[in-house]
């Protein structure tokens, strides 16, 4: 199975909407039966891990190494994660890195194969203006009740970020349930926010502040997505 692109997407062609305010966001990416195909796949066939910060520590733990933890372990360290979140600090949720491997034939693998094929990358340096371009990473992420990721923005010089992009597979996502991704102003104030609509794209500046708020512990499904960033060469 390979997966299949609306044809009627031409990213170079929103160059002047992108640059409005260096945000753009798109629907219908691929075709349904590919969209839901990629859901399925990313959510029952991958592995993840449980990803945090602790005392300003990224951490990654798989959920079995978290349940040898023991209970009261575990609670300890949800109650620092969640302290931590009350100052604005860190993130906790399920992500599998998505690393390029020609010999898998995965649908996970031809999503990452498209972010960084030519086409697709020229049409965002068109899009963008960022022609030092070279590159895509990416990871499946599933949000499940509790989970969240605070106010921050993307600039990495390490990796070189450009361009910031998550592709949603939850179909039939409330809004009510949380995990939206926040937009804020830069002194702080919300801006506006965007729903995780299902098979929708959404591209911004690594410099605009944002954050997925907290995912409801009445949301019936996690929040399903393959995220990553644009990124040019590595500095030296």
């Amino acid at each position: 199975m390979s997966i299949a692109l609306n044809p009627l997407h031409s990213l170079g062609d929103y160059a002047e909407q992108y640059a409005a305010d260096k945000r753009l966001r798109l629907f219908d990416i691929f075709m349904p039966q590919t969209a839901g195909d990629i859901a399925m796949h990313i959510h029952q066939d991958l592995s993840y891990k449980n990803a945090y910060v602790e005392d300003g520590v990224f951490k990654v733990i798989s959920t079995d190494e978290l349940k040898a933890l023991g209970t009261q372990r575990q609670q300890s360290l949800t109650q620092k994660i969640y302290q931590q979140a009350g100052q604005g600090i860190g993130f906790f949720y399920a992500k599998c890195q998505l690393h390029d491997n020609p010999a898998d034939h995965s649908l996970s693998q031809q999503v990452l194969q498209w972010l960084n094929s030519e086409s697709l990358l020229n049409d965002i340096r068109k899009m963008t203006g960022h022609d030092d371009i070279t590159g895509a990473n990416g990871q499946a992420t599933r949000f499940y009740p509790g989970h969240f990721l605070t106010r921050h923005n993307d600039v990495n010089e390490h990796d070189n970020r450009k361009v910031a992009y998550v592709l949603n597979f939850t179909p039939e996502w409330h809004p009510d349930w949380g995990g939206l991704l926040q937009f804020y102003h830069d002194n702080g104030n919300p801006k506006d926010t965007w729903v995780p609509i299902f098979n929708s794209l959404a591209l911004f500046d690594v410099t605009h502040p944002h954050a997925v708020s907290y995912v409801a512990p009445f949301a019936r499904k996690p929040r399903i997505a393959i995220t990553g960033w644009f990124t040019g060469d590595s500095p030296k």
